[in-house]
């Protein structure tokens, strides 16, 4: 192994360790994964992108144990149409904007689909069923992205100017933000109530993959083979956080190890926004056109904006 690499190796240990003694939180974690590269390259990216999303689904199960089903029906049940309409709204604006723009179809469909429900995992699930290329596959997950690591600052910050209650920041991040990672992310960073109501929120909103997916293929007529052979991702964590959750609230001998579970997942949390920004690369960045990075943009602002809007003022 030649010097370089084992510079590289010794500073994403540094990096890790930092993490398990909290010197980083999620945005810094995302901040600092994108640094390293940026500036030193990553010879890693494909493991720590394995890992990156294995961290994220293992992290929201963990948080699960911090949650009880009555507190997530009760959560569920009080955003669910401000969820339901922001869902419809998205993808219709979302496929206009494309055409207004000159936005290729699929890559159209992908960013809206990512818009109105939850981002990559979104945009992984919707790519085998209307046949996308890879490219364009690529190019919707790395605008979400960007997107993303934007919201997780920009999101706290006007949460306390709005003063929004723990409540109010909670659904607006699980409305406004795209991926399931920044909205824990940036929840996190306003409070412990706000972490709830957002986890919840979106892990709810993230259910809605499943009729979509089936409705896009519906609606493309696929034949029966192709859809046979579409390898369609679907969010099965989802349903191992409600099992954490029942956990919590029917075995009270899980309270001696739930703690410890939640914290565990709050430090994976960050890990995988730290290998989540290690994944970018100069080359990918290249790659972006300015069209649908333009329609990504003013989607998300219709949604983010408007979704407060309602929360202030609905």
């Amino acid at each position: 192994m030649n010097p370089m690499n084992i510079f590289r190796i010794s500073v994403l240990v540094v990096l890790v360790v930092l993490v398990f003694l909290q010197y980083l939180n999620a945005g810094l974690g995302l901040i600092a994964g994108l640094i390293y590269a940026l500036t030193l390259g990553n010879p890693f990216r494909d493991h720590t992108q394995k890992w990156a999303g294995f961290l994220l689904k293992a992290s929201v199960v963990g948080l699960g144990f911090g949650l009880d089903l009555q507190t997530l029906w009760s959560t569920t049940q009080n955003g669910i149409w401000l969820t339901i309409s922001t869902i419809f709204f998205a993808l219709f604006a979302g496929l206009l904007l494309g055409r207004l723009l000159g936005v290729q179809g699929k890559l159209s469909m992908l960013i809206s689909t990512g818009t109105a429900i939850c981002g990559g995992s979104a945009i992984a699930a919707m790519s085998p069923t209307i046949s996308a290329k890879q490219e364009q596959t690529v190019i919707a997950i790395s605008i979400v992205f960007i997107l993303n690591g934007i919201a997780l600052y920009v999101f706290p910050l006007i949460g306390n100017y709005l003063e929004l209650t723990q409540q109010q920041f909670g659904l607006w991040a699980a409305l406004g933000i795209h991926d399931t990672s920044s909205v824990v992310g940036a929840s996190a960073l306003y409070g412990e109530e706000a972490l709830k109501i957002a986890t919840t929120t979106k892990l709810a909103r993230a259910l809605w993959i499943i009729p979509l997916v089936v409705g896009a293929s519906v609606y493309l007529n696929r034949t029966q083979q192709q859809h046979n052979k579409a390898k369609v991702s679907l969010p099965y964590f989802i349903f191992l956080f409600i099992l954490a959750a029942a956990v919590t609230t029917f075995v009270p001998a899980a309270e001696a190890v739930t703690p410890s579970l939640v914290f565990l997942a709050k430090i994976g949390l960050v890990l995988s926004l730290l290998f989540m920004g290690a994944g970018i690369t100069k080359k990918l960045l290249k790659t972006l056109d300015v069209r649908p990075m333009i329609q990504a943009v003013i989607l998300w602002l219709m949604i983010s904006s408007g979704s407060l809007v309602a929360i202030l003022y609905g």
